[in-house]
Order: structure tokens, then sequence, then C-alpha cells
């Protein structure tokens, strides 16, 4: 058997039931799902309700802070999209190790 041949089989096929079956459980839980930022948005809603408040017309100093917010918020948010993108493909090339893709099969 040469180390091509080794990388080419099936991974699954290689190991034990035991660890076969706590690898499929891993993929499972950590497949990209449409929860993942969305803790992240919810900032978003908290900073416009704090932009609602009368508040925030008559206190110069809240309105600088809400101002702040807004953009610690908004790069945040592109830094969770970045994470997001990379992390799904890094899930997908870990998982195209583990399932990969029959010549053939779609």
């Amino acid at each position: 058997m040469t180390w091509q041949t080794i990388l080419k089989a099936n991974l699954l096929e290689k190991i034990d039931s035991k660890k076969k079956k706590k690898l499929k459980k891993l993929l499972q839980t950590l497949e990209p799902s449409e929860f993942f930022g969305k803790e992240m948005t919810q900032l978003t809603d908290l900073i416009d309700e704090l932009k609602d408040l009368d508040l925030i017309k008559t206190d110069n100093n809240f309105k600088k802070k809400i101002k702040n917010y807004e953009e610690k918020n908004l790069d945040i948010l592109a830094s969770a999209a970045k994470v997001r993108k990379n992390y799904e493909t890094l899930y997908s090339q870990l998982r195209a190790e583990v399932y990969p893709k029959k010549k053939g099969k779609v």
C-alpha cells in the first residue's frame, strides 16, 4: 500500500467504530448553522433601541457613546462575516477528508 493509496482511502475506513462515531458526531455538531452570529446581530437591535431613546436627543455625551458603539458593532459584524466564511471553508475541507466524494457521484 502506497502513501497515495492511504491518502485517497476513506478516512472512516481507517479508524475503529468508536472513533468513527465520535468523528461523525463532531462533524454534525460543528456544521455551520443559521445561528452562527445571531448574538452579533442582536447587538444591532439593542443599539437601535438605545438610539430611539429621548436621551440621545438631549445628551451629546450619550450620543457620542452610541455612535462609538455603532462603529464597534459594525467592525464586529464585518469580522464575524469574515470568520463565518473562513469557518465554512475549513469545515468543508475537513468534511471532505472524512467523507470524500466518490467518482461518478455528486
